[in-house]
Order: C-alpha cells, then sequence, then structure tokens
C-alpha cells in the first residue's frame, strides 16, 4: 500500500497508509490527518490515490510546498516530499506493508538494527494512566481492543473515549495500532493517528488518559492498583483484600493515618466493583459545619430551614446504584450518628423537612484516622454503628513502616507529574536523601517533596539537592527574602541603604558557606576582587587576606 512518512525536525512520527479515498491534511478537527501547526491551513491539502498514481490538491489557496516548488495540483512521484509548516512528508508509492523485491547490499553497507523493538514473542504490558492513577494490563493474546464497551480487552472509563476505541496487534517487533473510527480519535503526540506502527516505550492519548507501551519486566515502580503503589507485604496484603471485597456490597472502613491513601483505596474499592460505572460520591464529613451535614447527606426539601429555597438531593441520593465515600467518618456528630445507622440497616434515609422516606441502593465506604473501637468505648462514637461500619476493615500502614515503597511511589509521582513528553529520572542520592526522611506527612507530603523537586530541578534528573522538605524549604525562603522598607528611613540616603543591603546579602552569604568566599562570589556573580573590596571596606578581612 502506498504511504505517506511524517517528519518533524528529522524524526519519523508517523506513517499513514493511502488507500483509494481521498486523503485531507490540515490543522483542522475535520481533516483525516490533523498536523498541529498554526503556518497550516484548517484544510490544507488533499492526496487521492487510484491505484497507480497519487493526485496533490492544493486546498490553501496559496500552493503547497513539494520538493521545494509551489503546486496547486499535480501528480506526485516516489519519494517527493510535501513541507507542511515544521512537518515534512514523503510520499512513497509502496509502503513498508507490501511485499518488496530483495534490497540491494553491497558490500559496504551496514545493516542497522531499529532500537526499542519488542521481541517476538516478548512478554509486554500496556499501563494506563489516568490522571494520578494508573493500572496495567497484561495482554494474554498478541492482539487486544480497548475502550468503555465492556466487551473490550481493556476497560476503561473515560467519558471522551469510543465503546470501542482502538486495537493493538504486536507483530515482527512492532505494535500495529490501529483507530476503530473513534469520535475524538487517537493521538501520538500532539498528531492524530488512524493506522500506525510503533515501538516498544510508545505513549498514545486517548481522551483523557494516556495509554504506554512497556515490555512486561520494566521497572514498574511497584505492583500497582488503580492509584495504589507498593511492593512491601502490608500493601500486597491490602491490594489483595481490595480485589477480593469489592465485588461485594459490604460496608468498608479504611483506617489509617493521615496522608497514607485512604481516599485511593476507596476510588479503587469502587473501581473494581460491579458498581463501576455508577457514580462515587466523597464527602468529608469533617468539612462540614454541623448544621449543614444532615442537610448534605439526606439532603432537604424547599423550607425547610433558613436558607433551603429549593429542595436538595443529598450525598445518599446522588450516589444511588453506586458507592458513597464518608471521609473522616469520626467526626459525624452522635445524633447524626443514629439517622445514619438507620440508613445503612433498611437502605432508607429521609430528607430534612419531608415527610416520607426514600429508598436507596448505595455502598458506604468509610475513613477515618481516630481509633473508632476506642471512641466507642468513650462514649464518642456509637459502637453499633462502629460494628456496622466496620464489616470490612482495611487498614493502611504508614509510610514509614514500609520503607521498600519509597522509591517506586516516588518514581511513580515523577512519572505522574513530569512534564508530558519529558523523561525525568530519580538520581542515587536523590532516593538516599528520600529514604532517610521519616515522613510525618506519610504519602501525601512525599508526593508533594516529589512535586517540588520537579519544579526545582535543573535539568532532566532530579539530584539529592534538588529534594527539599517542608521545614527546610520554609527555613530557606524565609532566609532568601529580605525586609524592604516600604520609604527611606529618615536622614539615609539611597546609597546608604543600598550599602546596608548589599552587607546584608554578603553577610548572609558568608555564613551559608561558612566563611568560603569563592562560593559566595560564585553564589552572588561577584568578581574576586570586587568582593574583597566590599569585605574591607567594611572591615570585615584579617591580615591573613592577601591584598
Amino acid at each position: 500500500m502506498p504511504e505517506l512518512v511524517f517528519f518533524r525536525r528529522g524524526e519519523e512520527v508517523l506513517r499513514v497508509g493511502l488507500s483509494h479515498e481521498r486523503v485531507v491534511l490540515g490543522r483542522g478537527e475535520q481533516s483525516d490527518v490533523v498536523l498541529p501547526d498554526p503556518d497550516i491551513s484548517r484544510r490544507h491539502v488533499a492526496l487521492q490515490h487510484d491505484g497507480t498514481r497519487c493526485v496533490l490538491e492544493d486546498l490553501s489557496g496559496r500552493g503547497t510546498l513539494v520538493s521545494g516548488k509551489p503546486m496547486q495540483r499535480g501528480e506526485l512521484a516516489d519519494g517527493e516530499d510535501i513541507t507542511l509548516g515544521q512537518w515534512r512528508a514523503v510520499f512513497r508509492q509502496r509502503g513498508g506493508g507490501q511485499e518488496e523485491a530483495p534490497t540491494g547490499v553491497s558490500s559496504s553497507t551496514a545493516l542497522q538494527g531499529p532500537s526499542r523493538l519488542a521481541e517476538p514473542g516478548q512478554p509486554v504490558r500496556l499501563r494506563v494512566k489516568q490522571g494520578a492513577t494508573e493500572f496495567i494490563h497484561e495482554p494474554r493474546r498478541d492482539s487486544f481492543t480497548l475502550g468503555k464497551d465492556p466487551g473490550c480487552d481493556v476497560v476503561v472509563q473515560d467519558r471522551f473515549i469510543s465503546g470501542r476505541h482502538l486495537k493493538v496487534t504486536q507483530r515482527e517487533g512492532f505494535f500495529h495500532v490501529v483507530d476503530l473510527n473513534s469520535t475524538n480519535g487517537t493521538f501520538l503526540g500532539t498528531t492524530r493517528i488512524f493506522e500506525v506502527e510503533v515501538a516498544l516505550h510508545t505513549a498514545l492519548r486517548i481522551g483523557e488518559t494516556e495509554l504506554f507501551l512497556e515490555p512486561r519486566n520494566a521497572p514498574p515502580g511497584g505492583t500497582a492498583l488503580h492509584g495504589l503503589v507498593g511492593n512491601e507485604p502490608s500493601m500486597r496484603q491490602l491490594m489483595e483484600l481490595v480485589e477480593r471485597v469489592a465485588p461485594s456490597s459490604a460496608a468498608v472502613t479504611i483506617l489509617g493515618e493521615s496522608g497514607t491513601g485512604k481516599e485511593l483505596v476507596a476510588r479503587a474499592l469502587h473501581t473494581c466493583s460491579t458498581r463501576a460505572d455508577q457514580p462515587l460520591v466523597p464527602l468529608n464529613c469533617a468539612a462540614i459545619s454541623r448544621e449543614l451535614i444532615e442537610s448534605e447527606l439526606f439532603g432537604h426539601e424547599k423550607g425547610a430551614f433558613t436558607g433551603a429555597q429549593g429542595a436538595r438531593k443529598g450525598a445518599f441520593e446522588e450516589a444511588h446504584g453506586g458507592t458513597l465515600f464518608l471521609d473522616e467518618v469520626g467526626e459525624l456528630p452522635l445524633d447524626l450518628q443514629a439517622k445514619l445507622l438507620r440508613a445503612l440497616e433498611s437502605g432508607e434515609i429521609k430528607r430534612v423537612g419531608a415527610s416520607r422516606p426514600l429508598h436507596v441502593d448505595v455502598r458506604v465506604v468509610a475513613a477515618t484516622n481516630r481509633d473508632l473501637l476506642a471512641a466507642a468505648r468513650e462514649g464518642r462514637f456509637r459502637e453499633d454503628l462502629y460494628y456496622r461500619l466496620c464489616v470490612i476493615p482495611l487498614v493502611l500502614p504508614p509510610l514509614r513502616n514500609r520503607r521498600g515503597d519509597i522509591a517506586p511511589l516516588a518514581e511513580h509521582f515523577v512519572r505522574t507529574y513530569a512534564p508530558r513528553g519529558q523523561t525525568v529520572k530519580l538520581t542515587p542520592a536523590a532516593l538516599e536523601r528520600l529514604q532517610q526522611h521519616p515522613w510525618p506527612g506519610n504519602v501525601r507530603e512525599l508526593r508533594n517533596v516529589v512535586h517540588r523537586a520537579l519544579l526545582l530541578r535543573k535539568g532532566t534528573k532530579i539530584d539529592g539537592e534538588d529534594i527539599s522538605f517542608d521545614a527546610e524549604f520554609g527555613r530557606e525562603s524565609a532566609q532568601s527574602v529580605l525586609p524592604v522598607p516600604p520609604e527611606l528611613p529618615p536622614g539615609m540616603t539611597l546609597e546608604q541603604l543600598m550599602t546596608r543591603l548589599e552587607r546584608q546579602i554578603i553577610e548572609g552569604s558568608l555564613r551559608r558557606h561558612g566563611g568560603n568566599r569563592e562560593k559566595v562570589g560564585k553564589e552572588l556573580g561577584l568578581a574576586r576582587s570586587t568582593l574583597f573590596k566590599r569585605l574591607k571596606d567594611w572591615g570585615l578581612t584579617t591580615k591573613e587576606d592577601p591584598e
């Protein structure tokens, strides 16, 4: 089959087969091949192949450059290139998918093997990333389909992808990716593709989801289950429990310190359950005032209280058919705990101000960082509600008790927050610094530290000096900011004020570097002679200092 091979900055990025249909290239969404470039018209050029020859038709009105010369309409010769802004497309009469005569190889010709190919039969995996959530699919066959339809091999919930979105086939070391006439398209980088062959470590985008084709034995950053990452036995056991109890409708309570990832566990329970296509409604019981918590849970009727100008559904009704996640459930007032218990036992709720109850089908997942059993024994939490909520208790260990998961989690956050298209790595020095920290804020603190390091790094690697913890970062920031008077103090000239500020800056740098003037000069961008002159004028030199 004839084909167009697209290059950008000298690198091949896409191949498009040319059938007997008319193919339009441009930057508009209605084009068959979308090339995001402001120098290209929305419908820039059309190509029609009749089986023997390919005819180009310019649609831009200003001519399309073919082999450096503008063309309005004409036949393309094999090997001619079309210039489209920063893109270059080469027309090939016979693409790589056809049987061809053997290539003539001279005695001076060496064959270069393609890089990053999958060996025939090599086990591969598909890493599916949605925001901060990831899951791994390991194909059992050489071909699999992906989409929202339950009949697909890989089912992905994304409102912007089609029921049967794309098909991937592994063959001869490559992956043959075919878009199955999806509504919003499949993208390689910023280019929409329809049929393409790609190698390992290729990233594709569909809707709000990213797909990564990887070797199955690649460093995974720990075992992952819908955002939960960990290799430690405690985390593996937790993931197994999530998969086992998710299909049931039994109430689950997630126990653990703040920042350990309780909401992620709740989302994994919902995603692995039979209610995955229904809503997951989170409600933070500690973030709502005592006066409004009942209305937030059960809803209210018009006029039920001051300000209730209309009827409103509560969290239970919003979650009908799905999952209700009650975060910080230990903060609920005692009088409301009795109403929650009734809703759990009977499946009935009553809006504030309503005369009749409503039936709801909701699976409740609760979470707390408190010891609920101790609170129940002290009378601060209803004991009957405790046993009703804790049908299946799941305990999340703190990060300090799972040191082996620090590196996988850090790598996971680097992949999550790194700019799209960039590969950023943690150096051994950075990982060592992360391992030595006590992590009082658990996984949430680790996420923030890695995110900050990504912003502060100076290159494609995160080094030890790029890692800063909350207390250190705040202290360094405070030291780096000098108070500037809002106006000139009485009796002081501008030159005197500038001299004072300059001295404060240099003295602060001397303290930070232990008096090492070479480092001070490098930090402040001062020549050695200039720095010495300043110190001498201020009487900060010694007799041993050279003139």
